[in-house]
């Protein structure tokens, strides 16, 4: 379970500013909470407190839980937390096999790993995708590997910041849909930021209106 509690975010510079004031929140393994809020209410910014990324001049104060662990002196690469960004970005010299390895758990074997790649990617109707680049692919196709390389990475929660947005509607139907099993499937608890009324009803619990916790 991912937890936040009593948490407010502020920027230092040039006068202290304090944008999310006493948030609180509970995700269950398994569960999508989507939330939503206004430009620059602090969407992205909440994303990467979770992360482990901070901002120059942005301080936070409250507890970042996962699992029963708290996370604030975490190195962002130790938290075990998988992140989706809107792009989806793919390193372009890396096959899309090369690419979900990446952050694949280093105690399997090689052929461990390409056995689960090829599996995944036959699930999202990506058969024998393995040798290909990403500037050969879709763009829905590619959101699908970035997407695949998040959660085969094994993270404890996942976080996604407006994933769908680039894609066309038919694709980001689709997506939506390969994004949400993946997330029951692993059990994992998942954050998502959006301005799309339609991911809103992927939410397990009511959407969370962060305009709310303005200071």
């Amino acid at each position: 379970m991912l937890e936040l509690k009593n948490i407010t975010l502020k920027w230092n510079s040039p006068k202290e500013k304090i944008f999310i004031k006493d948030l609180n929140l509970k995700i269950k393994n398994g569960e999508i909470l989507c939330v939503f809020g206004a430009s620059g209410v602090g969407k992205s910014s909440l994303i990467n407190i979770i992360a482990g990324v901070y901002e120059n001049d942005l301080l936070f104060e409250g507890d970042i839980i996962l699992n029963g662990k708290k996370l604030n002196q975490v190195p962002t690469e130790k938290r075990k937390i998988g992140l989706l960004l809107q792009d989806g970005t793919l390193f372009p010299h890396l096959t899309v096999e090369q690419n979900i390895l990446f952050g694949m758990n280093k105690k399997l074997s090689y052929k461990e790993k390409s056995l689960l790649i090829a599996k995944n990617l036959k699930k999202s109707n990506m058969a024998s995708f393995e040798d290909r680049y990403p500037h050969t692919l879709s763009g829905g196709q590619k959101a699908r590997v970035a997407c695949l390389r998040a959660i085969l990475s094994e993270p404890e929660a996942l976080l996604l910041d407006e994933p769908f947005s680039s894609l066309d509607p038919d694709q980001r139907n689709s997506f939506r849909e390969f994004v949400v099993n993946n997330v029951r499937n692993n059990k994992i608890p998942c954050l998502l930021v959006t301005h799309d009324k339609n991911d809103k009803m992927v939410s397990d619990n009511k959407p969370l209106n962060l305009n709310i916790f303005q200071n």
